[in-house]
């Protein structure tokens, strides 16, 4: 049998993505997961706290996230990472990361978490584009803590595509544009960037 926390992410994902945080009742979450909402909450102490969980597992089971774990994880596999955040494949972990939006607007205890983990990937991508920098992979442009929090912003935009442009996940060409940009201002050499577009 699955352990218990993974049968509870599973179970929140799919009925967060599906319903919404807010029409979502822990007792259907705890219903799905196969326990009883005191067993839920001996993993997770609010609502909130169990979105977030959501959206920064589905964030980590994205396949290149293998390659940016660790203290000098690979500044120059971001523009891929993007490109695999808006693949068509992505649309649930998009989804989510919506629902923590509103949820983080509504609730000022889900709006601190989502800050402080917001702010925990920013300082990781900064240190990232700073290794990368130091190593000669990156040429510096602007400030690396800016473009850390400007790629947390896009990423977060991004989010909203199947709403906006329901047909652009499926299009090589919007990935390829996203990637590029991406890499121009994190400043992979453009000569760099043309492999890097091409390899998955």
């Amino acid at each position: 049998m699955r352990p218990t926390r993974d049968r509870i992410l599973d179970a929140a994902a799919e009925l967060f993505a599906r319903h919404g945080f807010d029409a979502t009742p822990v007792d259907a979450i705890a219903a799905r997961a196969g326990l009883t909402v005191g067993a839920l909450y001996r993993h997770f102490d609010a609502k909130g706290a169990l979105l977030l969980d959501v959206v920064r597992h589905a964030l980590t089971s994205l396949p290149i996230a293998r390659h940016m774990r660790g203290d000098r994880g690979r500044a120059e596999l971001l523009p891929q990472m993007v490109a695999l955040y808006i693949a068509p494949e992505s649309r649930r972990l998009r989804r989510l990361v919506i629902e923590l939006h509103t949820a983080a607007r509504r609730n000022a205890g889900v709006a601190r978490l989502f800050r402080e983990f917001s702010g925990r990937m920013a300082r990781d991508t900064r240190l990232r584009l700073e290794a990368g920098r130091r190593d000669g992979l990156l040429r510096p442009t602007e400030d690396a803590d800016l473009i850390a929090r400007l790629l947390m912003v896009l990423i977060a935009g991004l989010a909203h595509v199947d709403t906006l442009y329901p047909t652009l996940p499926a299009n090589p060409a919007w990935r390829d544009l996203v990637m590029r940009n991406v890499a121009t201002f994190i400043g992979i050499p453009a000569e760099t960037a043309m492999l890097t577009s091409s390899t998955d």
